[in-house]
């Protein structure tokens, strides 16, 4: 079975990010507030770029407020 670099990136990852929520499990609402804003970022990225690949970019503000007003409901 070949070695596959970004499965070994990942799960090192994955392995540092448990560690480091073990290691700080003293502070659980500082890791609670880090986690929570890296989420957020994660869906903003996330959905830029899905929005992106349709072709739903945000440069025009007509259509922009459209998708402004569905996201505050």
């Amino acid at each position: 079975m070949p070695l596959d670099p970004v499965a070994l990136a990942v799960a090192m990852s994955f392995t540092a990010g448990c560690a480091s929520i073990h290691a700080l499990r003293r502070h659980a609402d500082t890791v609670t507030l880090a986690l929570s804003i890296l989420a957020t970022g994660l869906a903003s990225a996330l959905s830029s770029l899905l929005a992106a690949r349709n072709g739903l970019l945000l440069s025009d503000p007509v259509h922009s407020w459209g998708l402004v007003a569905a996201a505050n409901l």
